[in-house]
């Protein structure tokens, strides 16, 4: 009897290990997933903020942004935008904000 309950520890030493390696294996994808969108999103908000878009485009970018601040970076990206455009277009860019809440808060 001793001697499985030790080869069932070892099993699940090995199980335990196997996850551990795993949840690391998902937690750098996430990390590379988070640094393509940055980097896809960087030059897209800069565009946008440095002329006057309309309401719709802007509205259209941040709501494919606020699925992805799960980073500093992208939030970063965010804001941004919303502080770029909150006295054009205040009642769209709240939405937004309170979309972003409702997400991560």
């Amino acid at each position: 009897m001793h001697k499985e309950m030790c080869i069932d520890l070892i099993g699940a030493d090995n199980m335990a290990q196997s996850m551990d390696e795993d949840i690391k294996k998902i937690a750098c994808m996430i990390t590379e997933l988070n640094g393509l969108a940055y980097s896809t999103y960087k030059p897209i908000v800069e565009d946008i903020c440095t002329r006057k878009a309309s309401e719709s485009e802007v509205e259209h970018i941040l709501d494919y942004m606020v699925g992805m601040c799960n980073s500093d970076g992208m939030l970063e990206l965010f804001k941004h935008v919303c502080r770029k455009y909150i006295y054009l277009y205040l009642e769209m860019i709240t939405s937004e904000i309170y979309t972003y809440k409702d997400m991560y808060e």
